[in-house]
């Protein structure tokens, strides 16, 4: 005769073990974007909490995870073996997993997060949400270890809370810090890992000084590429700040703009370039040509006259003295006295 007990005991087992199967049911994992199901973080939370609920211990939880690997996963499970990594160490083997398929988030990226969180046009509450929920992950999941630590022995739940909120308070402002570098600065310091504010900000003044000696270094090579061996010899450079190199190439470059041009003059009644048929002639009022090139004003000999017919004051009594002259003279009256100045004179050296 069946035993009423033993059948019930064994429904219920049955039940408990059916319950337990659904509870630690996991999704495959391939190690591909477009078939995955499930991000590594939160396939490494699941077998977490199967764990506790089928009291499974480290070696079992790497089996688990094992067993659901499929395609490029399973090949990077293979590289672990090549490697000789102890695969029953589940802490281990989750900091393998997760620093080859948790996509890795700069703090500059966590930050733009945030500023992006607005809902969008035809974005439900529930999709904007998970985007809320997604970069509250993201930066909780960058702080230090250290940070889970009571520093203050027999400190009160109201002492220990006020530490704790102000450990966070300093990784934020960490985080934004780090966040708003320029691309290669912030490079350079996320590669150090530095723990707090301080350290991350000497190290990033110290990388930012090496790039500011680099890029003087470059601009006095450059600057003294265009200058006399003689000239140059006489700047004190190593005493001069970027800003005062700046100053030196800048009006280097206008002192080469204003340098005289060697002209030739032009045959007699000829110009040095095309000829503009809109031009008139203040001598004879025709078309066509300039005063200085009027042949009917060399016929009568007559003097070169200014926008009103009046004769200049005896600067040129012929065309052969005017084509004569050197181009200097017109650069000294538009530049002035600026063409006569040391290149260098309002810097005390």
């Amino acid at each position: 005769m069946a035993n009423p007990a033993a059948g019930a005991n064994l429904a219920q087992a049955l039940t408990d073990h059916e319950r337990l199967k659904r509870s630690t049911d996991m999704p495959l994992y391939f190690g591909r974007k477009e078939k995955d199901t499930i991000t590594a973080r939160h396939l490494i939370e699941r077998i977490e909490k199967g764990a506790v609920i089928a009291a499974w211990d480290a070696a079992r939880k790497c089996n688990e995870l094992y067993m659901l690997l499929r395609d490029k996963a399973m090949v990077w499970y293979e590289s672990l073996v090549d490697e000789e990594l102890d695969l029953q160490d589940w802490d281990v083997v989750k900091r393998e997993f997760l620093k080859t398929y948790e996509p890795k988030y700069s703090a500059r990226t966590t930050c733009a997060n945030f500023s992006d969180l607005v809902q969008k046009p035809g974005e439900t509450i529930n999709d904007f949400h998970v985007r809320v929920q997604t970069a509250y992950k993201r930066i909780t999941d960058s702080k230090p270890a250290t940070m889970a630590a009571v520093r203050l022995a027999g400190a009160t739940p109201d002492q220990a809370k006020l530490e704790g909120m102000k450990d966070m308070a300093k990784f934020f402002k960490h985080q934004l810090f780090l966040a708003g570098l320029s691309d290669n600065l912030r490079d350079k310091v996320l590669e150090a890992k530095k723990d707090t504010f301080t350290e991350s900000l000497d190290l990033a003044r110290e990388l930012e000084s090496i790039q500011l000696d680099h890029r003087r270094s470059q601009k006095i090579a450059a600057v003294k590429a265009e200058l006399q061996t003689e000239e140059a010899s006489t700047i004190a450079w190593e005493s001069l700040t970027e800003e005062e190199v700046e100053q030196v190439a800048a009006i280097r470059a206008k002192n080469n703009r204003f340098q005289p041009k060697r002209t030739f003059a032009a045959p007699q009644g000829r110009s040095n370039g095309p000829r503009n048929q809109n031009v008139v002639c203040r001598y004879c009022k025709k078309k066509g040509h300039m005063q200085k090139e009027c042949r009917s004003r060399q016929r009568d000999k007559a003097p070169m006259v200014d926008a009103n017919g009046k004769a200049y004051d005896n600067r040129v009594n012929n065309v052969a003295e005017e084509d004569a002259k050197p181009e200097q003279e017109y650069e000294d009256a538009h530049v002035g006295a600026v063409a006569n100045l040391s290149p260098y004179h309002h810097l005390n050296w």
